[in-house]
C-alpha cells in the first residue's frame, strides 16, 4: 500500500472532539481521489463537510442550512487526530476556534479541548457569544374561567440569532381552545431584519439598530444559556426565558 493510501484510509472513520464542555462528533468519507465528505454535529446543529485533501491536511466548507452558516474548515491529521480550525471569516468574524478531534477507537480516543477553543468570537470591536446563536422560542400561556366558561390559548413566537449578528424572525404561533370551539394560526421564518444586529459584552444581550443613518444599541439584559435555555433578565428585573429549537 502507497503512503498516499494509507493517509486516506487514515482520514476516513469518525471522531469526537469537545467545544466549551460539549461534545462534538466528526464523521469523514472519501468521495473521490482528494475529495471528503460528511457530517459534523453538535448539541443542536448539524453541519454538512465538504473538504480537499492536500497530503495529511484537509480544507473546506462546514454548511449549517437552518441557518445560513458557512465555515471554512482547516486541519491536518496526525496520530489519529485532526486538529480543525473554524473560521468564520465568511460571517464576518474575523477570528477562529480551534477543536482536536480524536478517531474513535484509537489509542488515544481521549477527548482532548484545544486551549484555542473559544465561546466568544469578535468582528472588530464587536463581542457575540456562540451559544446565543440559533433558533429560540418564548412561549405564553392563558387559561381562564371553568367549565362552559373555560377559555385556554398559547403564543409561541420564535427569533433567530444568526452568527455574523444578523436577526430575523422565526415565525410564530397561536392557539386558542374554549369549551366548545378550537382555532390556531401561524406564520413562517422571515427575512433578517435589515439594518438589525446583535452583540454580547460581559454577560449582556446588546440589540443595535441602524436607520436613517442614526445607529441606537439598547442593553436587552443580562443573559445566562444552559441545557438549551436561555434566561433574560431586563434592567428593571423582568425575565424572560427562551428556550432553544435549534
Amino acid at each position: 500500500m502507497s503512503c498516499q493510501n494509507a493517509t486516506q484510509a487514515q482520514m476516513e472513520g469518525n471522531y469526537t472532539g469537545e467545544i466549551n464542555g460539549a461534545i462534538i462528533t466528526l464523521s469523514l468519507q472519501k468521495q473521490s481521489k482528494d475529495m471528503y465528505v460528511g457530517t459534523m454535529q453538535d448539541e443542536q446543529q448539524t453541519y454538512v463537510i465538504t473538504a480537499q485533501k492536500e497530503g495529511n491536511c484537509l480544507k473546506g466548507n462546514a454548511v449549517e442550512n437552518n441557518l445560513q452558516i458557512n465555515i471554512i474548515v482547516s486541519g491536518c491529521l496526525q496520530n489519529n487526530q485532526i486538529d480543525m480550525s473554524f473560521d468564520f471569516s465568511n460571517v464576518g468574524l474575523a477570528q477562529t476556534q480551534n477543536v482536536v478531534f480524536t478517531k474513535n477507537g484509537s489509542q488515544n480516543a481521549t477527548v482532548v479541548s484545544n486551549p484555542k477553543t473559544a465561546t466568544t468570537q469578535k468582528s472588530s470591536n464587536t463581542e457575540r457569544d456562540l451559544n446565543v446563536v440559533g433558533v429560540w422560542k418564548q412561549e405564553q400561556l392563558y387559561n381562564s374561567g371553568s367549565g362552559d366558561g373555560f377559555f385556554g390559548g398559547s403564543f409561541t413566537q420564535k427569533v433567530v440569532f444568526y452568527t455574523d449578528g444578523g436577526i430575523a424572525d422565526g415565525g410564530s404561533q397561536a392557539t386558542m381552545s374554549g369549551s366548545d370551539y378550537s382555532g390556531s394560526s401561524s406564520s413562517g421564518y422571515g427575512n433578517k431584519a435589515p439594518g438589525v444586529s446583535w452583540s454580547t459584552k460581559n454577560k449582556h444581550l446588546f440589540i443595535t439598530v441602524t436607520q436613517n443613518g442614526q445607529t441606537q444599541t439598547v442593553d436587552v439584559g443580562k443573559y445566562y444559556v444552559e441545557n438549551g435555555k436561555m434566561l433574560i433578565t431586563s434592567q428593571n428585573g423582568a425575565k424572560t426565558l427562551l428556550l432553544k429549537v435549534q
